[in-house]
Order: structure tokens, then C-alpha cells, then sequence
């Protein structure tokens, strides 16, 4: 199987490159973005408090932090969708 290897030395809007980084580790280095987080309240794969909350905790600039009760992980593409959506097009709204 062939290889694709990107190479792309445009600086994302954000200034922070998608490789190699960690969401956590490295959303306080994110300017002149807005940020919603989105969190499910029986998340499953990891610990909420060590993931979307820190991040959140870290982000610079307008962001708001947003749980919604009774969803898993999957649940924001199936039964809260509609509440995500909602949330969503509120902030672009509000930011974009």
C-alpha cells in the first residue's frame, strides 16, 4: 500500500500545526479562536476532568464549556444532536 505523505508548510489559521500535538497540552498556545466544548457527561473512553474540562480550564479568549447530561461518548451524533447543533450555530453565531 502507497504512502501519502502531506507537506504543507502553511501555518494553520490558529498558529498551533494539528500534528503532533495534544488537545490539552496545547489549546493555551490557540489565539484569535473562539472555543465551545462540547462534553458528554457519561463519557466513556477518558475522564472529562482530565480532557474537555482542563482544556477548557487552559483555553485563552472567549470559550464556554457546555455538558449534557445522560449522553455518551457516540450520543452527540445520535440523541444530542439536535441540542448540539443548536449550541453550535449559537456560538458561530455569536464568534464567526
Amino acid at each position: 500500500m502507497a504512502r501519502i505523505v502531506v507537506q504543507d508548510s502553511t501555518p494553520p489559521r490558529s498558529g498551533v500545526p494539528p500534528w503532533g500535538t495534544s488537545p490539552v497540552d496545547d489549546v493555551d498556545k490557540v489565539t484569535g479562536c473562539a472555543m465551545l466544548f462540547i462534553l458528554a457527561e457519561m463519557e466513556g473512553y477518558f475522564d472529562n476532568k482530565d480532557h474537555g474540562v482542563k482544556a477548557f480550564e487552559r483555553a485563552k479568549g472567549p470559550k464556554k464549556l457546555v455538558t449534557i447530561p445522560g449522553i455518551s461518548h457516540y450520543g452527540i451524533y445520535g440523541k444530542a444532536r439536535p441540542q448540539a447543533q443548536k449550541l453550535a450555530i449559537a456560538w458561530f453565531n455569536e464568534h464567526l
